[in-house]
């Protein structure tokens, strides 16, 4: 009862640190989120301010736009009047009705007439109208007047950049002029009859710092912002704290405060604002207003377009404020929510830990019981994961097939040998059929015996072979049925061992003691044809010297002696068979013997329009074997390509190092028509042979096997028929020969001459 209390406290602990730890795990992501809410918020609340900002950006430029179009219109009008087109000296008191409110509307302080020639010929202000015969004497600018000259501004009006009044005294108070070229197009009663030729110009001086006064003072963004007003040269035409006014404003702010880096607003203003683009962004100032301290501000502004006399240009209004004053209202709002929102956890948590406490002292004893089952539960399950792992361990690491199939042939599962054989990922294994790995055919086979297995309920053994990747593989597949239980499933487990150099070894076995029997069969043969064989050709001779060439007896004899000649060779070459499992030690250079066979060869090739491609490796390949024997197998192959041929095709020849460490390789390929696949296992038959009667004895693969074997080597093929691949035919013949050891070779010259005479193919 003491373990059991002790165990309750240890609980009761654990369950309130636990408690405790989400409670302080919560306020954290309750915090955590208040603060990125309002981070998102702040974002949201910035842009949203900015956009405002915008907007009372471009209505002021929209004003200050407007304001300028219509001085413009005033001026239009006013040069339509005859009394501003010639001017005379009896217009005083027209000229000064008709000017004096355009000087009181449109912030205009100065209207001035200049003639063709440059002259002034009035000049009217505040002050009143000054006529040329009372006096004046004003040049104009030049560029000014050509400008007016153009026909092409007919009717249009120029605004300038802006200047100073008085740029050594009052570099605060900005003008800037407008142009319009003036035409002697109006008409009265001395001039009833308009000659419209050009007369000069008129111009308006507009008081840019009184015009910007009206609007620009009462733009307010937020508690503390304000706007300011740039020139198409950077200087600012308006700005809250005077003593910019007339300053640059890239050198204003660094004078004030070389401390600050103004890099970003410096960028916006040159890339956008005096390219006269519309936008918002921030940047970072050193003050605001009273407030000297570095701070970000929002920005945003729009572009005032004027035209130039050659090119337009623009001024822009830009409204600015602290992002602190709108980043501090979210802060405020979401620091109390997120306040609140960590009581509100904490007493949620308090009184979720009450009642976990009282529960707790109500379920001890249940969960007692329930921990002891729980121990032997889990004493039982690790027993069987152990098994189960040993189990997949000793399948995972067998290097047979092993795999589990429904009477349908649905793979269900399989080990690592299954999938690498198949070329399968572990996904891909489970549901894949017999019929998509294997040919149709023996798909069928096997369905039989996964069958059998299932009805019978004994295991079912069998040997088969399987064209694996264009090789032929030989299993020995075991089916043992596995009865389910329950409703599940009957299963077949599936165990394949790879048995092909089993079978390999088995052909070459059978082989070797084929040519045995054959060998010693054939040299008894061969001595006892050989004697009578002698006495006939020896007969034959003396009959030849006592007849006549030409005679019919004579052609008789030729015939005879041809024969049987042609069965000496063949003698021969059954005395040659009987004897080739004699040792040697002779020594030959690989490239240099092939190089005499192609040449013996090459008239052959050429007749039978057969291209050869020759390929050998650099510096001698010396080999253990004569030069007689190698030379008599490449020959053999070289005969049986060309007659594979029938005619035309390419014969690949190459020598080479071969990658099995010690051993040369001569690789004969041709592009005939292939051997069949119920042959490919006969062809080192002795007197097998598929050419026609007369044409071959079948001896010549099977006495080349049995020479490369002799010598320590192995002759291997790989061949397809067109059924196969079409386009794709013929047969290669590959020949391993062990290399002789350098301490061996010396200096010693391995080439022969060669003698084909007596080879057959």
């Amino acid at each position: 009862m003491k373990s059991m209390q002790t165990k309750e406290r240890t609980r009761l602990y654990r369950i309130l640190m636990g408690a405790g730890i989400l409670a302080v795990l919560l306020v954290c992501v309750a915090i955590y989120l208040g603060f990125s809410t309002s981070r998102y918020m702040k974002g949201i609340i910035r842009d949203q301010f900015n956009d405002e900002q915008l907007a009372l950006a471009r209505a002021a430029a929209q004003r200050i736009e407007s304001t300028l179009r219509n001085a413009m219109t005033d001026l239009v009008l006013l040069n339509s009047l005859p009394a501003i087109q010639y001017c005379d000296m009896d217009a005083y008191e027209v000229l000064l009705l008709s000017t004096l409110p355009v000087l009181r509307r449109d912030c205009i302080v100065e209207i001035r007439r200049v003639d063709r020639e440059g002259n002034t010929l009035f000049v009217a202000n505040e002050e009143g109208i000054g006529m040329k015969h009372l006096g004046l004497r004003h040049r104009e600018a030049g560029a000014f007047l050509s400008w007016a000259a153009d026909v092409g501004n007919r009717g249009r009006i120029m605004g300038t950049g802006t200047r100073a009044r008085d740029p050594a005294s009052d570099r605060r108070v900005i003008l800037m002029d407008l142009i319009i070229p003036t035409y002697e197009d109006a008409t009265d009663a001395k001039r009833p009859h308009a000659s419209h030729r050009f007369s000069g110009y008129l111009k308006g001086i507009v008081n840019v710092t009184e015009l910007l006064q009206q609007f620009m003072p009462s733009i307010r963004s937020g508690k503390t912002g304000y706007a300011w007003v740039l020139d198409a040269s950077g200087n600012f035409l308006y700005h809250p704290e005077s003593i910019f006014v007339g300053e640059n404003a890239f050198e204003a702010r660094s004078n004030r405060n070389p401390n600050i880096s103004f890099a970003k607003i410096n960028e916006i203003q040159r890339n956008e604002m005096l390219r006269g683009n519309e936008g918002k962004g921030t940047y970072f100032s050193g003050w605001h207003r009273e407030v000297v301290e570095p701070m970000e501000k929002l920005l945003a502004f729009s572009p005032v377009r004027i035209q130039g006399p050659y090119v337009d240009y623009v001024w822009s209004v830009a409204v600015v404020a602290p992002a602190e004053e709108i980043e501090g209202i979210v802060a405020s709002v979401y620091g109390r929510q997120i306040f609140l929102e960590g009581i509100v956890i904490f007493i949620i948590l308090t009184g979720s830990v009450m009642v976990l406490l009282h529960e707790l002292r109500w379920s001890t004893i249940l969960e007692n019981e329930v921990a002891l089952k729980t121990d032997d539960i889990r004493r039982y399950s690790l027993e069987l994961e152990r098994s189960e792992a040993k189990y997949r361990s000793l399948v995972e690491s067998a290097d047979d097939l092993i795999f589990t199939l429904d009477r349908n042939g649905c793979i269900r599962t399989g080990n690592r040998q299954m999938l690498q054989f198949f070329g399968l990922s572990p996904e891909e294994l489970p549901g894949r059929e017999l019929k998509a790995l294997l040919p149709g055919t023996q798909a069928d086979e096997q369905l039989i015996y996964i069958g059998r297995a299932l009805e019978t309920g004994e295991p079912q053994r069998m040997e088969t072979r399987f064209p694996i990747s264009s090789e032929e593989i030989w299993f020995n597949i075991h089916y043992v049925p596995i009865r389910g239980e329950g409703g599940d499933e009957d299963l077949v487990l599936c165990v394949a061992r790879d048995i092909t150099d089993t079978k390999s070894l088995e052909r070459q076995l059978i082989n070797t003691e084929k040519l045995a029997s054959l060998g010693t069969l054939a040299a008894g043969v061969a001595h006892e044809i050989n004697n009578p064989l002698g006495i006939m050709l020896g007969f034959c001779d003396l009959l030849l010297e006592r007849m006549e060439p030409g005679t019919m007896e004579y052609s008789d004899l030729k015939t005879i002696e041809r024969h049987g000649l042609h069965c000496r060779s063949i003698v021969e070459r059954l005395l040659s068979f009987a004897r080739m499992g004699e040792d040697s030690e002779e020594l030959c250079d690989l490239n240099s013997n092939v190089e005499d066979i192609l040449a013996v060869v090459k008239h052959t090739l050429d007749m039978n329009k057969i291209r050869l491609v020759f390929s050998q490796e650099a510096g001698p390949l010396i080999v253990r074997g004569g030069c007689k024997d190698v030379q008599q197998v490449l020959l053999n192959l070289i005969n049986n390509a060309v007659y594979a041929m029938d005619g035309e095709g390419i014969l690949t020849v190459l020598t080479r190092k071969s990658r099995k460490a010690g051993f040369a390789e001569v690789v004969v390929s041709d592009t005939g028509c292939g051997i069949k696949k119920e042959y490919r296992e006969k062809i080192f038959d002795p007197f097998f042979t598929t050419k026609k009667v007369g044409d071959g004895t079948g001896l010549g693969l099977s006495v080349s096997y049995g020479i490369i074997g002799k010598h320590g080597g192995t002759i291997e093929f790989e061949s397809f028929t067109d059924e196969e691949k079409p386009g794709q035919s013929g047969t290669t013949f590959r020949i391993l020969l062990p290399m002789a050891d350098e301490e061996t070779v010396g200096d010693e010259s391995f080439r022969c001459p060669s003698d084909a005479s007596g080879f057959e193919g």
